[in-house]
Parts: structure tokens; sequence; C-alpha cells
């Protein structure tokens, strides 16, 4: 539950306080899940959703700092899903959810976050919900200006038959098989497309662990290793504009490109 107060935002712990605070303001504007009491059963409160037919509901996940807007001090994804009126609905169903994000990015930008719907564009029965791009930028940082279809190369929703391989799974063979010196453990995570730099045609969260008792050196190797990699692959590599503490034990970045990966 929220209180009327807005939480802090700590920019040392954006994964917990960023989500923490925009799901606080889509409460407050009645755009999130907005549990609330609906009944007694036995002396006992029932819970449920108060959502307004046909608005469907919101709500805010963390997004990695490394798929931040250059200059944002706060990014997440601010996930929209229809409810069971919008779910029923068809005719117009397109019109009723861009209707619909366009109210709940509306709302957000009354609130001060700067809102994108980046990436590709949500298909109403392909897709479980609908993404938006949600941010506030440093002081005196205005916000990215975006080309028209800046996302335009993000590939459409399709199935793959064997021997066919989705790219990121294949991304994921070729970086798990290379020769990535003083890296101990790496993961290839897919990322929602509202995060992926604009003109990527494909685009990973990856996440690696440098040799342990290796300190910064062991960092700057690894980090060495996985650009040679994603050089050779025709990839790019994506860091946060912040470096993470030297304490941390995972770091993050994204693999991008413009096109098929290489080899």
């Amino acid at each position: 539950m929220f209180s009327a107060e807005p939480p802090p935002y700590d920019r040392d712990q954006p994964h917990r306080t960023g989500p923490l605070l925009v799901n606080h303001d889509l409460h407050q504007l009645g755009l999130g899940d907005n549990w609330a009491v609906v009944g007694r059963q036995q002396g006992r409160d029932l819970w449920g959703t108060d959502v307004t037919p046909g608005h469907g509901w919101s709500r805010a996940l963390y997004a990695p700092e490394c798929a931040w807007p250059r200059g944002a001090r706060l990014c997440v994804v601010v996930q929209w899903f229809p409810d069971a009126v919008l779910r029923r609905a068809t005719q117009g169903v397109q019109g009723l959810w861009d209707s619909r994000l366009d109210a709940v990015a509306d709302a957000l930008r009354g609130r001060g976050y700067v809102v994108e719907r980046a990436g590709r564009a949500a298909v109403p029965g392909h897709d479980a919900q609908a993404d938006l791009l949600v941010y506030r930028m440093e002081e005196g940082h205005p916000p990215p200006v975006r080309a028209a279809g800046a996302w335009g190369a993000v590939p459409k929703p399709r199935e793959y038959r064997y021997p066919e391989v989705p790219p990121v799974e294949r991304l994921r063979y070729l970086v798990h098989t290379a020769e990535l010196p003083h890296v101990r453990q790496v993961w290839v995570r897919d990322l929602p497309s509202c995060l992926w730099p604009p003109g990527a045609a494909l685009c990973a969260r990856v996440q690696w662990r440098p040799e342990p008792g290796g300190g910064t050196r062991a960092v700057r190797q690894g980090l060495r290793g996985i650009t040679a990699f994603a050089d050779s692959a025709g990839l790019q590599v994506q860091l946060a504009e912040r470096e993470p503490p030297p304490t941390a034990e995972v770091r993050d970045l994204l693999l991008h490109g413009d096109g098929p990966v290489g080899t």
C-alpha cells in the first residue's frame, strides 16, 4: 500500500527507489493496480483491484542503468495491462490501446517525467502488455531528441522454427563460447525493446562477474575482452554513465547492433 507522501528517491539505489516512486505516482493518479478493500468475509477484509473498467492498469519496473537515456537520473519501464473489458473488445482494439497509453503518458508527464512510447509498438492479441519508457533528467540536461522512426529497426514479432534460432539466443551462444579473459561468469538476457538504443536491430543485457581477487585490473581486462568480442561480432557496447562502485560483484552493459550478429 502507498501513503499520501511520495517516497524519497535515492540516486544510489535506483533499482529499489525508482520503481517505488513511480508506482506511488501511478497509484495517486488512479493508474496503478490500486488494491483496495472490496468486502469482508468472516471478519476479514477482502482485497481486490479497484480499476476503472476499460482503463487497464500500470506498474513500474526497474530499468538497468546501462540502458538509461544519457543524462537521466531515474529510469523505469512502465508496463500497461489491458483489463477484462479491453481484453473482450473485438473492434477498434488498437485505438483503445493507443488512447489508454496516451492517457497514462500524459498523466506521468504531469508529474514531471519524460515519457516515450519507445521500442516496438505493442500488438493487441500478441502482446500481453504495452511498455513506456519513463525517466527524469539530471538538472540542466535536456531530454534526448529522437529522430522519426528511431526504433524502426526493432524486428516485428515472429515465430522461429527449427533450425532457426532467435537472434538473442544466437548472441547468447556466441558470448558463452567466446574467450573472455578475466571474466568468471557471464549472463545474456533479453531486454524490452523500449530500452534498446535507437537504430538497434538487436540488443541484449549482459551481466558479468570479474575474476575474484583481481580488483580493478580484472574489471578493465574483462571489459576489454567483452569489447573485443563485440567488435568481432559487429556489435557495440553501451555502459552506464556512472561507474559502479568498486565493490560491485556483477557488472552490467548492453550489446547492440544494427544487423544480424556475426561470429
